[in-house]
């Protein structure tokens, strides 16, 4: 496993590159995070509000995951490869 953790910038898009089947993806901090995968984040893409965090399952592997926030959080993405 594989565990990024990065504070964000508003309105800045990061991307963590990864090759996972499965990703946790945590909102630690103030403001939302936005995430889409293998793709540009927008604030149109799937929310993970402040304190909050979601796993996901793909059938293929996901290269890459993209964050953009509204505000200053610290992210921690797990790649559990």
């Amino acid at each position: 496993m594989k565990i990024f953790r990065k504070k964000l910038t508003a309105n800045t898009e990061e991307i963590f590159n990864i090759n996972s089947h499965y990703v946790t993806v945590l909102n630690i901090g103030e403001g939302n995070v936005f995430v889409n995968f293998d793709d540009t984040a927008t604030t149109d893409s799937l929310i993970i509000p402040a304190g909050m965090g979601r796993s996901f399952s793909f059938q293929r592997a996901v290269q890459s995951v993209h964050l953009i926030s509204d505000g200053t959080p610290t992210v921690q993405i797990d790649d559990m490869t």
